[in-house]
């Protein structure tokens, strides 16, 4: 278990590293969502100005989340033990995370603006 965090603190110092000297957001997000440091890599794509991004980060992982938890607890149910005491918010993304509600806010706004956008404008046919 030392092993696995000490990894997973080397990954997110590389991932420190890649963003802030290298510049590639690309790489440092891989190296932070291998490490388990979802928030560090909202606030990555938060930092550099991406928040379409950021919103899909947060859309993706908790739909991934949500898969996992729903085969574990169908796995669990197939084998007769319960799980009712699963968690409900995914690890590193709390709803109650202000760079998550800021995420959520934006990215419901770009989306009204978006309807309106597809309402007021011309249907495009080919």
């Amino acid at each position: 278990m030392i092993s696995s965090i000490v990894s997973c603190r080397v990954l997110q110092r590389w991932a420190d590293h890649v963003l802030h000297v290298e510049h590639n957001i690309w790489r440092a997000l891989i190296l932070y969502v291998a490490a388990g440091a979802l928030q560090e890599a909202l606030a990555a794509l938060r930092e550099t100005q991406q928040p379409y991004t950021a919103a899909m980060f947060v859309l993706a992982c908790r739909e991934i989340y949500t898969e996992i938890t729903t085969n574990l607890e169908n796995s669990d149910d197939e084998s007769g033990s319960s799980s009712s005491n699963m968690s409900v918010n995914l690890p590193g993304l709390n709803p109650e995370n202000q760079d998550v509600i800021a995420v959520g806010e934006y990215f419901g706004q770009y989306q009204r603006t978006l309807v309106h956008l597809c309402m007021d404008s011309q249907p495009y046919y080919d």
